[in-house]
C-alpha cells in the first residue's frame, strides 16, 4: 500500500511539473465599459485528474487481484483451500474493477479525445473481465492476454497524455502495485 501511494505521489509530482505553465491568460478587454477576463486553458490539467481518477477508482477496489498476481509472479501462490480463497477474492476484484472502469465518465472538457479514451477504457474494462474468466476457469491461471489487453489501453492513454502536452506514464503499473 505504501508503495501505491509512494508512486502515486512520484507521479503526481512530475505530471504538475509538466503541467505547471499550461495555462495561458489573455488579456482584460474592455468591450462597451465591461470588462471581462478570458482565460484559455489547456486541457492537460482535465486529463492529468481523468487520469488519476482511473488508478484511484481502480485502486480501490483490486487489492486482492494484485495480491494474487504478485504471489503468482514470485511463484508464492498458497496451495489447497487457501488457494481458492485467494482466487476467488481475486476474481471478485477482478469483477469490481470492471464496474469501476464502466462507470467512469470522460469529462466534456477532454471531448477531442473522447474516441480514444473511449477505447483504452474500454480495453481496460475487457482486460479485467477477461482476468475474472481466467481466474474462475479450471487449471493454471494465465493472466498474459488480458496484461497485453491492458498495455494496449495503456499505450492509447499514453497517446492523449502526449497529444494534451504531459510526460507519457504507466497506469498498468499504477494498478498493478
Amino acid at each position: 500500500m505504501m508503495k501505491k501511494l509512494l508512486l502515486l505521489i512520484a507521479s503526481l509530482s512530475l505530471v504538475l511539473a509538466a503541467c505547471s505553465g499550461d495555462k495561458e491568460e489573455k488579456k482584460d478587454t474592455t468591450t462597451e465599459g465591461t470588462k471581462t477576463s478570458e482565460e484559455k486553458v489547456n486541457p492537460a490539467g482535465d486529463m492529468m485528474k481523468f487520469y488519476l481518477s482511473i488508478s484511484q477508482s481502480i485502486n480501490a477496489v483490486d487489492a486482492d487481484l494484485n495480491a494474487f498476481e504478485t504471489a503468482k509472479a514470485e511463484e508464492a501462490l498458497p496451495k489447497g483451500a487457501e488457494l481458492k480463497t485467494m482466487q476467488d477474492a481475486a476474481k471478485v476484484a477482478a469483477d469490481n474493477a470492471a464496474v469501476k472502469v464502466e462507470e467512469l465518465e470522460v469529462p466534456a472538457e477532454l471531448k477531442d479525445h473522447q474516441e480514444t479514451i473511449d477505447s483504452a477504457l474500454n480495453k481496460m474494462q475487457e482486460a479485467y473481465t477477461m482476468k475474472s474468466e481466467a481466474l474462475a476457469a479450471e487449471g493454471e491461471v494465465v493472466l498474459d492476454e488480458a496484461n497485453a489487453k491492458f498495455e494496449e489501453a495503456d499505450a492509447e492513454l499514453n497517446k492523449v497524455l502526449e497529444e494534451v502536452g504531459l510526460a507519457g506514464s504507466s497506469i498498468f503499473n499504477e494498478v498493478s502495485l
